[in-house]
This record gives C-alpha cells, sequence and structure tokens, in this order.
C-alpha cells in the first residue's frame, strides 16, 4: 500500500476508493479548507502532481520506488561507472529533465500515455525528444530486476521524424570552402573529409598518429581502432602544416584545440563568401559523411568503407542505398535515351 501525503484521504465507496485534498483536516485546530477530489491513483503520476500543486510542496523525492530513488541508485551502479565521461555528461542531462519532471513519481506507476506526453514536451526539439525516451528507456530496463517496475512503457513509443539529418558536402561546396576558409580550418575539413573521422577524433590527431602512410585513430565515441591510409590530396595538405604542436590540427596561433572550434567554425561561416554553403544547411559534421559517399560512389563495398569510418556496416549501408539510387537512376535514364535513338 503506498502511503498517502498529507492532507489526502482514501474514502472506500461501493467498493472503490476515492482519494480527496482537504487541507487542515489533519489539523488539531479545525479549520478545514476545500475538499477537492483528485481524479487519479497514487500509482500514476498525475496523482503526484496534482498533491504538488494543491499543496505547493512536492512530497519527498527521496521514497522508494520513486525516479529520484531509480536516478541516484543507477548512477551509483558499475553500469552507469562503465560509461565513457562524454556519455556520462550527455546521459546526466536527460537523468536530470527525468527527475524534474517525474522525481517523486513511482515508477512502477508509469504508463505508455505517460512516456507519450513527456516526449510530446518536447516536440519541438524532435531530437532532443528522442534522446531523452531513449535514457528514460534505458533507466528504466535496469530497474526492472531490482523491482523498480515490471515493464517498460517507452517500447511501444515511436520516435519523432527529425528531419534528414546533416547533408553531404558536394566537391563543388568542397573547393568553394577551400578557397575561401582560412587555412587552419581547411586543414580540419580536409582531415575530416579523406579520414571520415568526427571533429574530436580529427582535433585529437597527433603527428606521431602518422606512421609509413597511415593514420591511426582511436576513436573517442567507441573506442575503436582504425587504421586510415592517408588519401595523396590529404597527404598534400599535412606537408603544408607547420609542425608546431604534437597535434596535427591547430589554432591560427598554433596552439592546440582545447576548445572554440565550433566558435571559429561559426565565424569561418559567418563570412559573406560563405553564404551559399550556410543556405544548403552544410555543418562540420557532412565532412564525414562527404567521405562516405565519395568512397561508396567510387565502388567500395560497405565494408570497405566500415574499415575506413568506423562506422557500422548497417550505417554504411543506409548511404549505400542512397548512392545505388542515384546510380541506378542515372543508367535508368541512359538506356532509356539509348532506346530512343
Amino acid at each position: 500500500m503506498i502511503a498517502l501525503p498529507k492532507f489526502v484521504r482514501r474514502v472506500k465507496t461501493r467498493g472503490r476508493y476515492y482519494y480527496y485534498y482537504q487541507e487542515g483536516r489533519e489539523c488539531k485546530i479545525k479549520v478545514e479548507g476545500q475538499r477537492i477530489r483528485i481524479k487519479a491513483e497514487p500509482h500514476e503520476p498525475e496523482f503526484w502532481q496534482l498533491v504538488a500543486k494543491l499543496s505547493g510542496e512536492p512530497p519527498p523525492q527521496s521514497a522508494k520506488g520513486t525516479f529520484t530513488a531509480l536516478i541516484k541508485d543507477y548512477t551509483k551502479s558499475p553500469e552507469y561507472a562503465s560509461l565513457k565521461p562524454k556519455t556520462r555528461v550527455d546521459y546526466d542531462r536527460y537523468l536530470n529533465v527525468i527527475k524534474e519532471a517525474w522525481g517523486n513519481l513511482k515508477v512502477r506507476g508509469v504508463k505508455s500515455r505517460h512516456v507519450l506526453e513527456l516526449r510530446d514536451r518536447f516536440a519541438k526539439t524532435p531530437a532532443k525528444a528522442n534522446h531523452l525516451i531513449a535514457s528514460l528507456s534505458i533507466l528504466i530496463v535496469w530497474g526492472i530486476p531490482r523491482e523498480y517496475s515490471e515493464i517498460n512503457p517507452c517500447q511501444s513509443v515511436k520516435k519523432l521524424k527529425t528531419g534528414k539529418g546533416y547533408a553531404p558536402w558536394s566537391w563543388e561546396a568542397i573547393d568553394h570552402f577551400r578557397q575561401h576558409a582560412h587555412p587552419y580550418m581547411w586543414q580540419a575539413a580536409a582531415l575530416a573529409l579523406y579520414t571520415g573521422q568526427r571533429k574530436g577524433d580529427c582535433l585529437k590527431m597527433k603527428w606521431s598518429d602518422v606512421n609509413n602512410g597511415v593514420l591511426s585513430v582511436v576513436q573517442g565515441k567507441t573506442e575503436k581502432a582504425v587504421w586510415v591510409p592517408i588519401h595523396r590530396d590529404l597527404q598534400t595538405v599535412l606537408s603544408q602544416i607547420e609542425r608546431r604542436s604534437v597535434f596535427i590540427l591547430t589554432t591560427s596561433k598554433g596552439q592546440p584545440w582545447a576548445s572554440g572550434f565550433q566558435a571559429s567554425w561559426r565565424r569561418q561561416m559567418d563570412k559573406p563568401e560563405m553564404a551559399s554553403l550556410k543556405e544548403q544547411g552544410l555543418v562540420f559534421h557532412g565532412f564525414r559523411k562527404s567521405a562516405v559517399v565519395f568512397l561508396l560512389e567510387a565502388g567500395c563495398t560497405d565494408a570497405q568503407v566500415s574499415a575506413i569510418t568506423g562506422q557500422t556496416r548497417e550505417m554504411v549501408e543506409h548511404y549505400s542505398l542512397m548512392v545505388n539510387q542515384r546510380r541506378l537512376a542515372k543508367e535508368a535514364i541512359l538506356k532509356w535515351e539509348k532506346d530512343c535513338e
């Protein structure tokens, strides 16, 4: 039986329980407030939300079985400790949202419709909404064998559509950027383009990672080790970089990129010469996507592309479908034109 908060009474009528909030009813001095029916059960979020609203003081958030207790236990677990620091920071952001929204609610009482309502609060930022529900699902699944809940109500809640994602850069756009960007920014772009690696990994690459025409990378996100043969055009770029640090990429002052790269990137893209690129919605991460597309267009297999970029075969297959569609469409038109001769 769930302990009821102050000023809440349970009344049994015709075999059914009803809940009422009446401030002052439990006081020695009988100055009772208005009796308000709570049209929800104690195991439902709406019950506690209404009580909190009426009392102006939410119930203790450390009660057994609540989301606050679950989050507290999870963040002390080996599973949480095994997360990479950056992943932990990102995950904590969503755990805080969950705690703020549902901290005092019983995990066992949350249903799919409640998850749906939480998701829709962030509908204007669908990617954030999807990450929030994914984090909630992980949290609840972790709590199931620990008797916080018996089911995962997130399973039946679909993700929101997030659009087409970051667009790959065309060769025309890449050449335009190369001509108008500051050299140190083009060097970063070239490293991302010709290795197919993420921005964070490119900024951490060292000269000692280059050996016998191969660049070795341990990816920060996946901890996967990949060896990327250096493209001849990338070799040209590398030969033009002055070695002022153990890191390949540096700021215009020759300092390693501790921070501030994104601000420098924005300044470059805000230049009038870059207006056409901004209109296309091109971002730095698009260079990694371009690498995948260009490799596929060159005839590389999904496995070969995956070996370079470190992406899963499933992710590469996603781009492969797009590239194959364009190739097949061109072949179809050529056959049609030939048939008309």
